[in-house]
């Protein structure tokens, strides 16, 4: 990991834990509003990086369908999380659970590949597991209970948890491989 990119790490991992306690401090409604304003910006952004990087570059490498493919998903996923806005707290609460059931699935497996080749996997392993909990935990306290500012807590617990993650990855050594 570059040295740009571990400031970058540890610059928005200060930034989620701040939206992570204005998430836990505001209103539900509002919090749950703002946690989808920045899940909005923050997948259209990835999305269009991604077509940009297949625009420039990976039309032309093996694989690089797989790159605007992704970046689709990213800017629908986006474009979802903004028209959520208009609707009902509890279409939030559910949006909200699915993404981190779908990080933390996504986590899990990844940690699964990384253990069988003999990487560092108790970590993403950690996170994974913590993003399924949470998950389950939003669609208990906000859909089944009804209360959305138990899920407004958890939403912003889980934020300060994976900023820590986020710094916590950006202090972590990582190997150099030289190709000879």
């Amino acid at each position: 990991m570059s040295k740009f990119r571990r400031i970058f790490n540890v610059l928005s991992g200060a930034g989620m834990i701040l939206i992570g306690v204005l998430l836990m401090i505001m209103d539900s409604t509002h919090g749950l509003k703002l946690a989808l304003i920045c899940i909005q910006m923050g997948m259209t952004f990835r999305g269009l990086r991604s077509l940009y990087y297949y625009l420039t570059m990976a039309r032309f490498m093996v694989g690089g369908k797989n790159v605007i493919y992704r970046s689709m998903i990213y800017l629908d996923m986006g474009v979802l999380a903004g028209s959520l806005l208009d609707h009902p707290v509890v279409y939030t609460v559910i949006y909200l659970a699915l993404i981190h059931l779908f990080a933390g699935a996504v986590s899990i497996l990844r940690a699964g590949e990384s253990r069988k080749i003999g990487g560092h996997w108790k970590l993403k392993m950690a996170y994974g597991v913590t993003f399924v909990l949470l998950a389950a935990a939003v669609v208990t306290a906000g859909v089944a209970l009804g209360r959305p500012e138990i899920a407004a807590y958890v939403y912003g617990a889980g934020l300060i948890y994976s900023a820590a993650l986020r710094i916590a990855g950006a202090f972590r050594r990582t190997a150099i491989v030289y190709i000879q």
